[in-house]
């Protein structure tokens, strides 16, 4: 009787699972010309309302309006084949790489598991902290994480370090984005109050000033105390930010290789239950350069290879400090 019972269970859990995935499905195959023009009118409004390219997003509205009106979606069409031939469209419109349409479902999923990876972790993308030889600190970050936590563990690992001569901060294979991880931690090198970038949004309407943090750091970090940032040819966006910023207020100096050049700050949103887009809505403007890294990245002040940048920061710092 148990074994029956065990048995209807394992067949009702598949049942079940089946029908999720056969919702999942009949979602997707349920797409209809009613839900391709509300999907396209929907896009419209957020880009006319977020996208910081305006000329850019009134050529995408002008071409999307004129197919809807030449009835070139009214055809059957799968919901991820229209989601290719919209994500290839706006693009070549608009001539712009960063924007992107997507499954609104697959959306979800990755978040979920970027959030679950995010709540595991224990370091919070520390991955190592040291001192070396000569009371030289090594910070090794993987991962900008968006999240109070990350901050805790920065302030643990800044404390950690507060009595080295130097310290080395390796990005070379760092991921994520947080402006806000970014700017806490470089409000441990600069007086407090410094402008670090100015945040323009909504078509230049608007604009952040963001600011190094009040009463935070240690004293002997802000004053002549030399920071090395390494770098790779694959750094990009909040890797840049923290490595451009303090390199142009003369705080760190960059060795290592020329990053990606990812300067526009991108959002995701969700349109619909279909579809969801990423757009560049903001982007920084540095107060000393005016200008920012964009397609040029930040360039190293000493040049070479990524997996060599250790070395020549290292000596660079014991060099500094008068060690051999």
């Amino acid at each position: 009787m148990k074994y029956i019972i065990t048995l209807l269970l394992a067949i009702l859990c598949l049942s079940v699972g089946l029908t999720q995935t056969f919702q999942t499905v009949n979602s997707a195959s349920s797409f209809t010309q009613q839900d391709i023009k509300k999907c396209i009118n929907q896009v419209i409004h957020l880009l006319e309302r977020d996208y910081i390219f305006s000329e850019k997003s009134t050529l995408i509205a002008k071409s999307l309006k004129y197919r809807l009106a030449s009835n070139e979606f009214n055809q059957s069409i799968e919901l991820g084949t229209f989601i290719n031939e919209f994500d290839v469209l706006i693009r070549n419109v608009s001539g712009d790489s960063y924007l992107n349409i997507i499954d609104t479902n697959s959306h979800v999923i990755i978040d979920h598991q970027a959030h679950s990876k995010q709540n595991n972790s224990e370091n919070f993308g520390f991955d190592k902290i040291e001192v070396l030889p000569g009371n030289i600190g090594y910070m090794k970050l993987n991962h900008f994480y968006q999240n109070p936590k990350a901050e805790l563990q920065a302030l643990k690992a800044f404390t950690y370090l507060t009595k080295t001569d130097a310290i080395i901060i390796d990005l070379r294979d760092v991921e994520g984005d947080s402006i806000t991880l970014s700017q806490y931690m470089m409000s441990f090198f600069v007086e407090k109050n410094t402008t670090l970038t100015t945040m323009v949004y909504n078509k230049k309407h608007q604009t952040e000033i963001l600011k190094s943090s009040k009463n935070l750091g240690f004293k002997h970090f802000k004053h002549n105390y030399p920071v090395y940032i390494l770098t790779s040819a694959f750094l990009a966006g909040t890797g840049e930010f923290f490595s451009y910023t303090l390199q142009q207020l003369k705080k760190a100096v960059i060795v290592g290789e020329k990053t990606m050049g990812v300067a526009f700050i991108s959002k995701k949103q969700k349109v619909n239950e279909f579809i969801s887009i990423n757009m560049p809505v903001a982007f920084p403007i540095h107060p000393v350069t005016n200008t920012n890294w964009e397609q040029e990245g930040v360039t190293p002040d000493f040049n070479v290879d990524a997996n060599q940048s250790f070395d020549v920061a290292y000596k660079l710092a014991k060099d500094y400090l008068g060690i051999f």
